[in-house]
C-alpha cells in the first residue's frame, strides 16, 4: 500500500459519536475540562512545529497516550459480541446493498471488514470527545524521549487535529454537516490539512535514512496488506479517500492564499466529496443538486440509506466501462441517493436516484447505467427516467453469484489523478493542472500511463490546450 492509504488517522478513525452544540465555530472555547499543565516531553517540540506552520497557537497542551499494538487495536476495533441488534442489521443490510450493486460478492461480513481496515490501517487518532491523542507504537519507536521518524510524523499529524479542534471545534463542525456528502468533504479537508503539515515536517526535517524508515512504516507489512486485500475495494477506497483527495484540495486552497484555507473551515465549507476531488467545483460554487430519496418496491421496508458520492459513482461505472471512461462519467456527478429495502420475507433490493450536474449530464449518466444494468452478476437491474433524475434498481443475487469486482487498479485511476494535479501545479504553473490531469486520466489507463509513449505527446498537447488565458 502507498503511504497515504496507510495513514488512516484522526477523527474518522475513532468512529466517534459526535455531540451537538450551538456555538459559533469561531467563538467557542473549551471549558470545564481537565487539561494537562504541560506537554508530554516527547511531543513538546513537535507541538511547537505544528503551531508555527498552522499559523495559530494551541490554547493549552493536549493529553497524549502511547500504546503498544495489542492495546491500541483493542481501542480501534470492536467485539462482535458487543454489537447491538440494530448494528448487526445495519452491517447485514449494507453488505447486501453492495452485493446488489455488484460491489461485493460471496458471504459479506462488513463488521469484520471494518475491523480489518481499522486494525491494519490506523496508526493513531485524535479524539475530540476525549480531547486526547492516542498513538500506536512498537518498543523500537521510543528511546527515552526520542521518537522514531515515522512516529514523529504521526504525532505531527495528530497534533494538527488537536489544534484544529481547539481552533474550529471538530465535533460541532462534523455534527453540523448538512448531510453525508458535506461530512465526507469536511473529512477530506480535516485530513488534508493534517497531512499537508505532516508532509512539510517530513520534507523539512528527515534525512534520506529517516525518510526511508518513514516510508517503510507507512507502507505497512505483508500481513496487513494481505488482510486488506480481502476487503471489498470500494470499502478500502472510501476509507482512504480523505487522505488522497484532501491534500490536493488543501493545496488548491493554499494556492489561493492563507485566508482561503481558514474560510474553508469556517465560512465557505466544501459541500461534497466532488468539490475535494475536483477543487474547481468548489471555487465555482458547484454545489450538489437537489434529489429525492429513493422509493422501494411494493411490500418493502427501508433497511439502509444515504447519499451516493462521486467516488461511489466511479465504482459503479467501472463495472461496465474501462477506468478512464468510468472516471469521465463520474465527473458528471450532480448528486445521488441510495436505499436498500427488505422486500417480502427474504429478498433485498437496492434503489439509487442519480442526476448529473445538468440535464445533458443526467441523460448521459442514465444511458451509462443502462449499459451497467447488463453487467454480469446483477439481478433484476433496471433504469427508470424521471424529469430531473433517473432511478436504478437492482436486487441481491445472493452469495453464490459470480461478480467481477472493482480492483485496486481501478481505484488508482481516480486516486492517481489527484496526486498528479499537485505535481502539475508545480511543474506547469501557468497551466490548468486539473484540466491536464483530467485529460490524461480520462484517456489512458494507469498501465498505459506507465508504458505507452503516446502519453507524453498527449500530455504536451494538453499543456497547450489547458493553458490559462
Amino acid at each position: 500500500m502507498n503511504t497515504v492509504a496507510r495513514r488512516v488517522t484522526g477523527v474518522l478513525a475513532a468512529i466517534l459519536v459526535l455531540g451537538a452544540a450551538s456555538w459559533g465555530l469561531g467563538s467557542w472555547q473549551p471549558f470545564a475540562f481537565d487539561w494537562p499543565d504541560n506537554w508530554d516531553p516527547r511531543v513538546a517540540k513537535l507541538a511547537d512545529y505544528v503551531e508555527r506552520h498552522a499559523d495559530f497557537p494551541f490554547e493549552h497542551p493536549v493529553r497524549t497516550r502511547f500504546l503498544g499494538d495489542k492495546e491500541f487495536e483493542k481501542l480501534v476495533t470492536d467485539d462482535e459480541a458487543d454489537l447491538a441488534e440494530e448494528d448487526r442489521e445495519y452491517y447485514d443490510a449494507t453488505g447486501r446493498l453492495l452485493r446488489a450493486l455488484g460491489l461485493a460478492a460471496g458471504e459479506v461480513d462488513l463488521f469484520k471488514d471494518q475491523n480489518t481496515l481499522n486494525a491494519s490501517g490506523i496508526l493513531a487518532y485524535y479524539s475530540p470527545a476525549d480531547r486526547e491523542m492516542v498513538i500506536r507504537m512498537n518498543p523500537d519507536d521510543v528511546k527515552g524521549n526520542e521518537l522514531s521518524p515515522a512516529l514523529r510524523a504521526t504525532v505531527v499529524h495528530e497534533l494538527t487535529h488537536a489544534l484544529q479542534d481547539q481552533r474550529f471545534g471538530l465535533e460541532r463542525m462534523r455534527e453540523r454537516a448538512h448531510d453525508s456528502s458535506h461530512d465526507e468533504a469536511l473529512t477530506a479537508l480535516i485530513e488534508g490539512h493534517a497531512l499537508s503539515i505532516e508532509n512539510k515536517y517530513v520534507s523539512d526535517n528527515f534525512s534520506d535514512a529517516e525518510r526511508e524508515q518513514y516510508d517503510s512504516a507507512m507502507e505497512g507489512d505483508e500481513e496487513d496488506s494481505a488482510a486488506i486485500s480481502k476487503v471489498p475495494e470500494v470499502l478500502s477506497a472510501q476509507q482512504f479517500s480523505p487522505y488522497v483527495f484532501g491534500p490536493t484540495f488543501v493545496e488548491a486552497l493554499e494556492r489561493k492564499g492563507e485566508k482561503t484555507l481558514l474560510d474553508a473551515f469556517m465560512k465557505k465549507q466544501p459541500k461534497s466529496l466532488e468539490q475535494t476531488i475536483l477543487p474547481s467545483k468548489y471555487f465555482d460554487g458547484d454545489n450538489p443538486e437537489e434529489i429525492d430519496e429513493p422509493k422501494g418496491p411494493k411490500n418493502s421496508e427501508v433497511a439502509v440509506s444515504g447519499q451516493l458520492s462521486q467516488l461511489d459513482l466511479f465504482f459503479l461505472m467501472v463495472r461496465a466501462w474501462d477506468p478512464p471512461e468510468a472516471l469521465r462519467l463520474s465527473d458528471l456527478w450532480g448528486n445521488g441517493s441510495y436505499a436498500g429495502f427488505d422486500v417480502g420475507d427474504d429478498d433485498f433490493c437496492a434503489v439509487l436516484n442519480v442526476r448529473g450536474d445538468n440535464d445533458e449530464a443526467t441523460d448521459e449518466l442514465r444511458q451509462a447505467f443502462v449499459e451497467w444494468a447488463k453487467s454480469p452478476g446483477l439481478r433484476g437491474a433496471k433504469v427508470t427516467a424521471y424529469d430531473h433524475y433517473f432511478s436504478v434498481e437492482s436486487c441481491d443475487p445472493g452469495p453464490k453469484a459470480k461478480i467481477d469486482l472493482p480492483s485496486e487498479t481501478d481505484t488508482q485511476q481516480i486516486f492517481w489523478r489527484a496526486g498528479d494535479i499537485s505535481y502539475i501545479w508545480r511543474s506547469e504553473p501557468e497551466s490548468n493542472a486539473e484540466c491536464i490531469a483530467t485529460g490524461v486520466y480520462t484517456e489512458f489507463t494507469t498501465e498505459q500511463l506507465q508504458t505507452d509513449d503516446r502519453v507524453i505527446d498527449r500530455y504536451n498537447e494538453l499543456i497547450a490546450e489547458c493553458r490559462r488565458g
